[in-house]
Order: C-alpha cells, then sequence, then structure tokens
C-alpha cells in the first residue's frame, strides 16, 4: 500500500467517523428534546422524521478492482433505464410521508393539549368537590 493511498484511506476513514459523530449528536439532541416530554410517541415520531425521505440508491462496490466499472454500469443502468421512473414515484413517497409525519406531528400535539386539559378538569371537579363537602358540612351535616 502506498503512503497517497493510505492517506486516502485515513481520509476516508476520518470523514465517515465525522458523519457518524454528526448522527450521534443529532440522535442525542432529538432524544434530549423528547425525553423531557417523557413520551413514547414523541420518540417514534423523531423516528420517523429520520427516515421520512426515500432517497435514490448509490451506487457502490465492495470489488476494488472492478468495482468503479461496476459503480459506472450501474449508474448508467440506473440513468438510462430507472431514472425517468423512479423520481417521480420517489417524490409522491416522499410527499406522502412528509403529509403523514406532519400529520401525526400534528395528532401528538392535539393529544398533549387534551391531556393537559383533562388535568386541568380533573383538578377542577376536585376543588369543586371539596367546596360541596365543605358547604355541607359546614350546614350542620344536614342531607339534601
Amino acid at each position: 500500500m502506498s503512503e497517497r493511498s493510505a492517506d486516502l484511506d485515513r481520509e476516508r476513514v476520518a470523514a465517515a467517523l465525522e458523519r457518524v459523530r454528526a448522527g450521534v449528536r443529532q440522535r442525542q439532541a432529538v432524544l434530549a428534546a423528547t425525553r423531557g416530554a417523557g413520551d413514547e410517541a414523541g420518540l417514534a415520531l423523531a423516528e420517523l422524521r429520520e427516515r421520512e425521505l426515500v432517497r435514490e440508491p448509490l451506487a457502490e462496490s465492495p470489488r476494488p478492482v472492478v468495482g468503479r466499472l461496476l459503480v459506472f454500469l450501474r449508474r448508467a443502468g440506473f440513468h438510462l433505464f430507472v431514472k425517468w421512473w423512479a423520481r417521480p414515484v420517489l417524490g409522491q413517497q416522499n410527499a406522502f410521508n412528509q403529509a403523514a409525519s406532519r400529520l401525526l406531528d400534528q395528532l401528538a400535539r392535539e393529544r398533549a393539549r387534551d391531556a393537559e386539559a383533562a388535568a386541568r378538569l380533573a383538578r377542577r371537579v376536585e376543588e369543586l368537590e371539596a367546596r360541596v363537602e365543605a358547604l355541607e358540612t359546614g350546614r350542620g351535616g344536614e342531607a339534601r
């Protein structure tokens, strides 16, 4: 292995590690933001947001000698025979995924608002029951 190829390998590894680190930092930020809510739906929604976009496949080959030729042939085949059909389908799928994740996000927010409203109502009912109890006992314990 020459010095130049070793340097290229180190650069590729460093770039890959940086992408992994960036992904880990992003995931930790998402988890920290949703953990405050204490809600599994928030985690599932964050995961959905991460995966909502479908991308075109990348042509890769692990074969060192003929890999470049294989990648070129795959790219050319995709460009000539599949791209014209796949791009509109991917666009439709991405639009659907984004609409679905927006709807689920909206439903989750409404659910959280409804839970807060239900908790407020429950507290209010408890307060009113305590007041009724106090009024009934204040009348000398007389029944209605």
